[in-house]
């Protein structure tokens, strides 16, 4: 085992990181928001998972670009501080946290709705309160032990996909693909910008840096594999379900996938795919706990946000603090009333607007910073430094136009809020004499 100069162990190899990036995607969104989905593309849902997964490939290749060249812990806070603006790199993490903590939220209710399928009786506040607290305490007990556990889930996850998938592909009926787009292509591009909550946390890798064996070649490689991995199980796991379940009757349920299976997979091994469900929620909850704090400790160690929250915990190596502010601020939100596709519309538009600033940083990091650059071993050439990003972020941009309009105003009254904290932590530091603008300009070592 090694250590970074934070204190942090480095204890995640490839797999880790392929499992981070790919267990946090497929979490409650393919399983849940194949009904509200199904209501906009009909039966064309593995079409909208293409819509929007494909041109996600853009956006990985740019993140592995100066995710290598950067392995850092809060990579998307990280990298855009440092060769773009402190201001635009803060609000950028500010996003990105809140992006991380309605998922905490969203699979919360995921888990609740399966588990009361089998034990009706179970009040959902208990199963949503002790669901994320069981991850939280995985969480403060270490990297280690949250990375092994994601691996395990991760491989169970996988095979029942493929189960599923194998099962229920030859039980297809074509008539229940017609019609193909019940509300014409733009439904199946509407489905798409919802379902862009499935691929969301592939860039959850980004924040772990520092934990990383080999993070220069393991962070990049593992989210490409990751989202790679994501787009081949939803447009398969999508036709099989669509095939066997009419895209109404999957629009008018809570538990959509799990209804297929029940007609693909009946008696024991249906009752399997709940399980593969609850690990689908759980890797995703347990990966997104973890890169959340990981935000949150890069902001404090800055002084962007109280210092306290940075602290790693010395036993155990992990942000404790930040760790402990993301659950509770995620437990609001759960019993907010706000629901399910509020939490998924919201975590979009700040995945998204982070990207944006992300982008940005890819297209300026060989001019600004030509050091990192010139030693990285993933690079955009020629004019890929200026068209990928340009691509990745017209459809990030796009993407952010096609959301609820209530959860852009929630999304953006947050993101004030967090200018709000800049300013006055900008003032509050230089009554101390301290810059914030150089402590969030300096580079930091990633060393052992």
């Amino acid at each position: 085992m090694s250590h970074s100069k934070s204190g942090l162990k480095r204890d995640v190899g490839l797999f880790g990181v392929v499992a981070l990036a790919a267990g946090s995607v497929i979490g409650g969104g393919p399983f849940v928001l194949a009904g509200p989905a199904s209501a906009l593309a009909g039966p064309s849902v593995w079409l909208s998972y293409l819509v929007i997964g494909v041109p996600m490939i853009a956006v990985a290749i740019c993140y592995a670009a100066i995710a290598s060249a950067m392995p850092i812990e809060g990579g998307t806070y990280y990298y855009p501080t440092r060769v773009l603006s402190p201001l635009w790199g803060f609000l950028a993490g500010w996003a990105r946290w809140l992006a991380y903590i309605t998922p905490l939220a969203l699979t919360a209710f995921v888990f609740s709705d399966h588990i009361q399928t089998i034990a009706p009786n179970i009040p959902a506040a208990v199963l949503m309160v002790g669901f994320i607290g069981f991850f939280y305490l995985l969480n403060v007990l270490g990297v280690k032990i949250s990375s092994t556990a994601q691996m395990v889930m991760f491989g169970l996850l996988v095979c029942g996909f493929l189960i599923f998938i194998v099962a229920g592909l030859p039980k297809v009926e074509a008539q229940n693909f017609s019609p193909a787009m019940p509300n014409g292509f733009d439904g199946v591009v509407k489905g798409a910008a919802l379902l862009f909550f499935a691929y969301v946390g592939f860039t959850a890798a980004a924040e772990i840096g520092e934990e990383v064996k080999k993070p220069e070649r393991n962070v990049p490689l593992g989210m490409i594999l990751g989202l790679l991995a994501c787009i081949v199980l939803y447009v398969l796991m999508s036709i099989a379900a669509s095939g066997t379940l009419n895209w109404q009757d999957q629009a008018a349920s809570n538990t959509p996938i799990y209804d297929a299976a029940l007609l693909v997979l009946p008696g024991v091994a249906s009752t399997f795919l709940l399980v593969i469900v609850v690990m689908a929620v759980s890797t995703s909850q347990n990966g997104f706990q973890l890169a959340a704090s990981r935000i949150v400790m890069s902001l404090g160690r800055d002084r962007a946000i109280p210092e306290r929250l940075s602290s790693v915990n010395s036993r155990f190596g992990t942000p404790v603090w930040g760790l402990t502010a993301t659950v509770l601020i995620a437990l609001i939100f759960v019993f907010s009333g706000k629901g399910l596709v509020f939490a998924c519309y919201t975590s979009n538009i700040t995945f998204l607007f982070s990207y944006v600033v992300v982008m940005v940083a890819v297209m300026v990091l060989k001019k600004r910073k030509p050091e990192l650059y010139e030693k990285s071993p993933i690079k955009l050439k020629g004019a890929w430094q200026i068209v990928l990003p340009v691509i990745a972020m017209a459809i990030s941009v796009y993407f952010i136009a096609l959301q609820e309009p209530e959860a852009m105003l929630w999304s953006a009254v947050w993101i004030a809020i967090g200018s709000i904290v800049f300013f006055v932590r900008k003032q509050q530091l230089a009554k101390e004499g301290v810059s914030l603008t150089a402590l969030m300009q300096e580079m930091r070592s990633t060393e052992d």
